[in-house]
């Protein structure tokens, strides 16, 4: 008895949709996790943008970390009119910022108050989903929820909510966190991981010129390579450009391919 195929969203990045057999696996809840300046929101907000022009799928920005003010200006640089998608009722924009005002202002808030705020704003996600019938979410990022929470136990509660809202909604989501340089964890907590369905490690190698490379380290039903894959970051936002050091056997004899070099004959 043959299984059902998964079916899949396009990532809208180029490159990306061949590597992940089509795209990601609906309703699949991935991480995005790299350092700062690694490219995450865009890829984020380019998800959303491609969806909501090319592919006709509605999608939700969370935004924790900047007003969403300034998100939409920064993709106006790509030529991405968040504002005007707004308007059109194809994307909506939730401003999770305020949590961050408001614990600056708490010196210490008891769990019972986090959770209620957080209940309410994830309510709200919601809703916009609902209204919207919005196919994509994105949450940019995890570790915004849970600013100035030091306690291990409450940031596990922050993000179950945080968990139960994305099953509930069931829609493809993007979710980001950062990788404290030396930590050797691949998310800011080393819990964001469990939230998600696939985690994909985006990072900046400083070397004579800097080079950007994705790591898909896990997609639920996809069968993918363990290579990391060089990306670019242009005018019209994130492009993978292939495998780097890619090692693949031929007629018994190990060949080596390495991007943007040719290979040498003996």
């Amino acid at each position: 008895m043959e299984t059902a195929a998964i079916e899949r969203v396009h990532t809208g990045i180029p490159g990306l949709d061949h590597v992940l057999e089509g795209g990601f696996p609906k309703g699949a809840r991935v991480l995005l996790s790299g350092g700062a300046g690694c490219g995450k929101t865009i890829c984020c907000g380019q998800y959303l943008y491609k969806g909501a022009t090319r592919y006709g799928e509605p999608g939700v920005y969370v935004s924790t970390e900047e007003p969403p003010s300034e998100f939409k200006a920064n993709m106006l640089r790509f030529g991405w009119d968040f504002k005007k998608l707004e308007e059109d009722k194809k994307i909506g924009i939730v401003d999770a910022v305020y949590q961050r005002v408001e614990s600056e202002i708490a010196e210490q808030e008891s769990l019972q108050a986090i959770l209620y705020n957080l209940r309410s704003k994830l309510a709200e996600v919601k809703v916009l989903v609902e209204q919207l019938g919005a196919k994509r979410l994105v949450v940019d990022s995890l570790p915004g929820f849970g600013f100035r929470v030091t306690d291990l136990n409450t940031l596990r509660e922050i993000f179950l909510e945080v968990g139960l809202l994305l099953k509930d909604v069931g829609s493809t989501t993007l979710m980001t966190t950062e990788i404290v340089e030396g930590s050797g964890l691949i998310s800011r907590y080393g819990i964001e991981e469990f939230l998600a369905t696939g985690v994909m490690v985006l990072s900046l190698v400083k070397q004579s010129s800097p080079l950007r490379k994705m790591f898909v380290r896990k997609m639920r039903g996809t069968s993918h390579s363990l290579n990391d894959f060089a990306f670019t970051i242009g005018r019209e936002g994130l492009e993978i450009k292939g495998p780097i050091g890619v090692r693949s056997l031929s007629r018994g004899r190990g060949r080596l391919h390495s991007l943007g070099r040719k290979r040498r004959v003996n």
